[in-house]
Formats: C-alpha cells, structure tokens, sequence
C-alpha cells in the first residue's frame, strides 16, 4: 500500500500549553513580562487592564511558536481565524491584533522593545 502524504486533517491538534512547554518560554515568565509592558505599548488604552490583553498576547506567544518556521504574513490568517473562532479570546480581532503580533515578535527575537528578548 502506498503511503499518502498527511494532510492537516490527519495532524492532531496539539495544546498551547504543550507547545510552550515543549518549544518555548513557559507562559508564566510571558505573562508577568506583559503584566508590566503592556500600559508602555501603543495600542493599549488607559481604560483597559492587563486581562482585556491578557489572551491576545498568549494567542501570539503560542503562534510564534506553532508556526515557528513561517513568516507573521504568512501566518496572520490562521491566527485571526483561530481567535474569531472563539478559541483564544472573544474581542474583535481589529482591538487585539497589535498585542497578538507584539508577543509573536517578542517571541522571536523581534521586538522592538528595549528590555530583554526572547531567542
């Protein structure tokens, strides 16, 4: 019997905590990091706390790391069709988008802020 290519339905789907703990900074570390980076980045707003960001920026954490071999432009769709899925958080995608490509180039090395990276 000749052996078929897999194809995405045929890959089990593997949680983020796995991924973190498998690939990545554990997402306690990512978290206390955005508990006190948040309020300096451009997008967030003095009327909203931490937890309006909070799963926004563990969905990008985790996409960095799922898909660490791709680019974020190659990326973007699969991440926004997850988080419209209702799989990560329930805010629109326009108000969380920033913070989710914030904690994708923290992850990889590419932020642009000055305190440590992770590489």
């Amino acid at each position: 019997m000749a052996h078929s290519p897999e194809r995405a339905t045929d890959v089990s789907a593997v949680s983020g905590e796995s991924l973190m703990a498998s690939f990545g900074p554990d997402w306690d570390s990512e978290d206390a990091y955005w508990q006190s980076a948040y309020p300096e980045r451009p997008y967030a707003r003095a009327d909203r706390s931490y937890e309006y960001y909070r799963a926004a920026y563990r969905h990008g954490a985790e996409g960095a790391i799922r898909w660490r071999d791709r680019e974020w432009s190659d990326t973007e769709h699969r991440l926004r069709a997850d988080w419209l899925a209702g799989e990560h958080g329930t805010l629109p995608w326009e108000e969380v988008r920033d913070a989710i490509r914030d904690a994708w180039d923290r992850i990889r090395g590419r932020s642009d802020d000055d305190r440590t990276h992770i590489r």
